[in-house]
């Protein structure tokens, strides 16, 4: 039996303009038709739901997430000196809820402790949870003093509970990929800077060596896995993508020439906005360490000043929200959608963004991100249009039906807009003085 959604105006995740008067069917979790209302006849026994014009568009996807993060403890540097890695596990198992009824279907989890996100990508998938479906990596590799190294010279705290995979060289990078491949990851991620809030490498200070995840690169290939990197600074961003990494993550700090570099290798670039941008709020829970603040401020302001000029220079830019579900006054990645608007880009480009260039940024672009025939049936039915308001995607009672691999979601009959009544544009161009008094 076929689920034959009659009627819709459907945007198709490719970037065309939307079309009216569309029918499309699914059945066994694919697309099985596509055409107008007057072609598409309905089979006798068929379900069918008339969306009398409501758009039909393919369900979001996160390209860069931490499915282990949450607001009870958003410091990550010291989330595992305080809470166990089990009851950590049930706080993603929470998370992976609350991200499917975002209208995630899918994400693609940039590290997380020990094994956490391929043992809830598993419970997805046999159906003991609910979650979207799960591109899962291990703990993030890095260098000694990189981006996840807050430990003193005097203290060793390496352990499978930990968030990073500290390595010194090529051979123990080759030794960090393949315990994360038997650890069941679909990707490996990498450092290639630190970030605002490292200890010893700032966003602006390069992590791992273009040889060193050149190896990683290399050892997870002969295991069918992509890396993927985390890089803020320029010359992280440059030996990331010289080396052969998918995506990158961040990367704020690129320069034109990096920009370009990204666009030519077809590497997919997801910024992370609105997470530093926070960062730089009082109210919204911004760290008392002022050499914290002014590293994430620079961050901040870099990244409003390069994504547009990256769309300009034709990168391909891939949702990212670095776990908006930790995020104390919008929990949805869909702000970060609004950032992307408020920078230039047009609603669709951001749809886009959230659709095709993130299923190709987590290796999944032939059966997830589009709407057409052959492809998974993951949909969402929305009372509005967000092509001509992505702000329509933050009132989740606009989401009136959503299928995940053609499997019903049943939404919370109370859901509504999600977050505090905020909106980028009236921030966006503040300086740190204006944003901290606001």
């Amino acid at each position: 039996m076929q689920t034959v959604l009659r009627n819709g105006t459907m945007i198709d995740g490719t970037g065309a303009d939307p079309i009216k008067r569309i029918s499309l069917a699914f059945e066994n979790g694919i697309v099985t038709q596509i055409a107008s209302v007057d072609t598409l006849r309905p089979n006798e026994g068929d379900r069918v739901i008339d969306l009398d014009g409501q758009v039909v568009m393919p369900g979001l996807i996160d390209a860069h997430t931490h499915i282990g993060y949450h607001s009870r403890q958003p410091d990550v540097w010291i989330q595992e000196l305080k809470e166990s890695v089990e009851l950590n596990t049930l706080n993603a198992a929470a998370n992976a809820k609350t991200i499917l009824h975002c209208g995630f279907t899918s994400i693609g989890d940039g590290g997380c402790r020990g094994f956490i996100s391929s043992a809830v990508r598993d419970a997805i998938s046999t159906g003991l949870i609910e979650g979207p479906r799960i591109r899962a990596a291990g703990a993030i590799i890095c260098g000694e003093a990189g981006l996840l190294d807050s430990t003193p010279p005097w203290h060793e705290a390496r352990t499978h509970a930990s968030l990073g995979m500290m390595v010194n060289g090529a051979d123990e990078v080759r030794g960090a990929v393949r315990r994360q491949v038997k650890g069941g990851v679909d990707w490996i991620k990498v450092a290639a800077s630190g970030v605002a809030g490292s200890k010893y490498s700032g966003p602006d200070v390069d992590d791992l060596s273009y040889e060193e995840i050149r190896v990683a690169v290399e050892e997870a290939a002969k295991f069918g896995r992509k890396v993927h990197a985390h890089a803020h600074s320029v010359g992280g961003i440059r030996s990331a993508v010289r080396a052969g990494a998918i995506s990158v993550h961040s990367a704020e700090f690129a320069d034109q020439a990096a920009i370009e570099e990204m666009r030519d290798a077809r590497v997919y670039f997801s910024p992370t906005i609105a997470w530093i941008h926070a960062r730089c709020m009082p109210k919204y829970g911004a760290p008392t360490d002022p050499e914290f603040v002014e590293d994430a401020w620079n961050s901040y302001d870099a990244a409003r000043r390069m994504i547009p000029d990256a769309v300009k220079l034709g990168a391909t830019i891939a949702l990212g929200s670095d776990a908006a579900h930790r995020f104390p006054h919008v929990p949805d990645a869909v702000i970060e959608l609004e950032y992307f608007v408020a920078l230039g880009l047009s609603p669709m480009q951001a749809i886009v963004s959230a659709t095709s260039s993130a299923a190709e940024a987590i290796g999944c672009g032939g059966s997830i991100g589009t709407l057409q025939v052959g492809k998974a049936a993951d949909i969402l039915v929305i009372d509005g249009n967000p092509a001509e308001n992505i702000s329509i995607l933050r009132d989740k009672a606009r989401i009136t039906y959503m299928w995940k691999g053609g499997g019903e979601v049943k939404l919370p009959p109370n859901r509504g807009r999600i977050g505090d009544a905020f909106d980028p544009v009236k921030t966006l161009w503040l300086d740190l003085e204006e944003l901290v008094a606001a």
